[in-house]
């Protein structure tokens, strides 16, 4: 089920309604960089198409986002799943925020997930 600005009920949901859409590369970010089965690839080729946020029903505390991610050059389309907020991976963090998120000029911004030990106020 679709939500405003793009959104999903659950990850789960999410992340099997994306795999529909193509995006079923096995995509791994690690602090070494960024892999599809163990073959280095260079995050400066993608595009985020997507992202999705999500808070656990139970504790808001615990939150996870969903980067649909594609490069035009290799051909690869697949998804990056990681902590949001104060349990965000730094090196996630690192890799996303450079790279171009393609159709949500003026419409929804890249998301900067908040460092560990970090209060953001809006």
């Amino acid at each position: 089920m679709n939500h405003a600005d793009n959104q999903y009920a659950t990850l789960s949901g999410a992340v099997e309604d994306l795999k529909k859409k193509g995006y079923t590369d096995e995509l791994t970010l690690t602090e070494e960089g960024l892999f599809n089965n163990a073959h280095p690839l260079e995050p400066s080729q993608f595009t985020i198409e997507s992202f999705h946020r999500f808070e656990g029903p139970s504790d808001p505390a615990d939150m996870s986002i969903v980067y649909a991610i594609r490069s035009e050059r290799s051909g690869l389309k697949g998804l990056l799943v990681g902590g949001y907020g104060a349990k965000a991976s730094g090196f996630i963090d690192k890799m996303v925020k450079h790279l171009p998120a393609h159709g949500h000029e003026g419409r929804v911004q890249p998301v900067q997930p908040v460092q560990a030990g970090e209060n953001l106020k809006v």
